[in-house]
């Protein structure tokens, strides 16, 4: 596994090792799970994810991914247009004949 090596204030470090302590954990599995939950997934685990995700609506892995993939593709677009204020840059269809 490689190791990095992050910057933390005082209290910051010593509420993680609280935690840790609380919980039974290791600081680095407190932070690998405060990843996951912030959304900074393996491509294993995404794999995993959607597998479930497609049984439960009964669809296949492929259909699963398909969908998944329009999605984050739309919601990509909108925080874009969102950060930009609603205004995306004109594409070949929109400019002027």
């Amino acid at each position: 596994m490689p190791r990095t090596t992050i910057t933390l204030s005082e209290e910051r470090y010593r509420a993680l090792k609280k935690v840790a302590a609380s919980r039974g954990l290791t600081m680095t599995e407190v932070v690998d799970r405060a990843l996951e939950l912030a959304g900074v997934n393996t491509s294993e685990s995404v794999r995993e994810m959607l597998a479930e995700a497609g049984r439960r609506a009964g669809v296949s892995d492929e259909e699963a991914m398909d969908l998944a993939l329009r999605e984050t593709g739309a919601e990509r677009e909108q925080r874009v247009a969102a950060e930009s204020g609603g205004q995306s840059s004109p594409g070949p269809s929109s400019a002027p004949e």
